[in-house]
């Protein structure tokens, strides 16, 4: 399998979106849900997250089909999104586009790349943390998307060398 990173294009952004959408709904985030969110709803903010972020987003495309992308949403430190389809999970993707965006952070001058995560999500913590990442806070923070508060940590990792 071979895996390209490369910058969203705005026409993708449904089908980036329903990627984007699908691995929340086989993350810890959707069970924890306990059906709360309206998922039609959500579905809708991953698609427009396209048509409005896509110059901030990198995609990963396994041979050709974009598998997985990521999002670093205003342009800072904080890496807002990194989504791989579930079915390509467990391949090195998601590290590939979070060095990448931590690359990018590095490379605006940023001291520190930041990212959040769901407390709950245990494998998503300890991927962040194999990637150098460490746990900073724990807060319940009101997700929009959502529309309720949810177990959050705030992770960083320095990027001065």
């Amino acid at each position: 399998m071979s895996v390209t990173l490369r910058r969203a294009r705005p026409e993708e952004a449904a089908a980036l979106g329903d990627i984007g959408f699908a691995t929340w709904e086989a993350s810890a985030f959707a069970l924890n849900d306990a059906g709360r969110a309206d998922r039609r709803r959500l579905r809708g903010e991953f698609r427009s997250f396209g048509v409005d972020h896509s110059a901030t987003m990198l995609v990963a495309e396994a041979d050709g089909d974009p598998v997985g992308w990521g999002a670093r949403e205003h342009g800072d430190q904080l890496i807002s999104d990194l989504w791989v389809a579930p079915e390509a999970q467990g391949r090195g993707i998601g590290g590939l586009l979070l060095n990448a965006l931590v690359e990018q952070a590095s490379v605006a001058g940023h001291p520190v790349a930041e990212l959040e995560t769901l407390a709950a999500n245990v494998g998503a913590v300890r991927f962040y943390e194999r990637h150098g990442f460490s746990i900073v806070w724990r807060a319940e923070k009101f997700s929009l998307a959502l529309g309720y508060a949810i177990d959050k940590v705030g992770m960083n990792k320095s990027l001065s060398p």
